[in-house]
């Protein structure tokens, strides 16, 4: 019922719900795969953009991750700190870029406290960051 409840209140309010940017855990989509691939059948044929928030090394774990719907996914801050002093951290970070683009799915970081790692970040391809240093940066 929440669902149908939710996709009613979203469709009512049309112009809205392209501006609605809904996030769930990493977690519901290793759980609850099915639930998600429904809620994004529902949303975003009305504008939301659905995303995976916290990501981190268990999203390699989800299965048919295609199948979910996702418009971005967002790695979580614990993942990416420190990317730029750590190699291996990198080449992982690039790897799920490079599989998350091949679904046409946004990556985005959460939690980017500098620069050097913003820098290393968009290095592997990143379409956004976030986070203390991401909020510090003059708008342009």
């Amino acid at each position: 019922g929440f669902l149908v409840g939710l996709r009613s209140l979203i469709a009512a309010h049309g112009q809205a719900a392209r501006a609605l940017w809904l996030e769930v855990g990493e977690r519901a989509a290793i759980e609850q795969l099915p639930v998600l691939r429904d809620l994004g059948q529902q949303l975003r044929p009305l504008g939301v953009q659905l995303g995976l928030e916290h990501a981190g090394e268990r999203l390699a774990r989800i299965e048919r991750l295609y199948e979910a719907g996702l418009d971005y996914v967002k790695l979580d801050g614990a993942l990416v700190s420190g990317v730029a002093l750590d190699g291996a951290r990198a080449d992982f970070v690039r790897g799920l870029v490079w599989t998350l683009h091949g679904l046409e799915i946004r990556v985005l970081a959460e939690g980017v406290a500098d620069a050097a790692d913003a820098r290393s970040l968009w290095a592997c391809g990143l379409d956004g960051i976030t986070g203390p240093w991401a909020s510090a940066q003059p708008l342009r």
